[in-house]
């Protein structure tokens, strides 16, 4: 491994016990927090917003996934560099095609970091706003929409419920 593969995995290591840290400290769930805090903390760092309302685990996978991108986007920024200043020296095709290639790798990299972290800013503000939301049908009711034997001849009936 090289120098430079081996500082992207100690970056990805270190960031990954800092989500495994984080996580020890994340209180259980929050009586309702603020969905704009939550949102503004998912885009701070993918993963903190899902901390912030409670969902630790959903927190651990995206906070992974993004240590994931920055770690290889540092390691493909790297490449890029050495690839354009070895075609500065030459000045040959194939030089500057392999500058291309990583070039290109680094946007895609850049970009899909960029949707990670909106991604996880919009769902902490959608899972502030859904904290404290009663999953459970009342009893005797079943979801809108679906089919279920009611009534005591246990006969089927269909309902359909809208409620805005």
């Amino acid at each position: 491994m090289t120098g430079c593969g081996r500082s992207v995995a100690r970056l990805c290591v270190g960031l990954a016990a800092g989500a495994a840290l984080a996580l020890s400290f994340a209180p259980a769930a929050l009586a309702r927090p603020e969905p704009a805090s939550a949102a503004l903390a998912g885009g701070v760092y993918p993963g903190l917003g899902q901390l912030v309302v409670g969902s630790e685990w959903k927190a651990a996978a995206v906070g992974a996934a993004e240590a994931f991108l920055v770690g290889r986007l540092l390691l493909e920024d790297r490449w890029t560099r050495q690839a354009e200043n070895l075609y500065n020296e030459t000045g040959s095709a194939a030089d500057y095609e392999d500058y291309s290639d990583h070039y290109d790798r680094r946007q895609t990299l850049v970009w899909w970091a960029i949707a990670v972290g909106l991604l996880s800013a919009a769902d902490a503000y959608v899972d502030a706003h859904l904290v404290g939301f009663d999953e459970a049908a009342p009893p005797g009711r079943t979801d809108a929409g679906q089919l279920a034997p009611t009534g005591d001849d246990g006969a089927l009936r269909i309902g359909l419920a809208v409620r805005f």
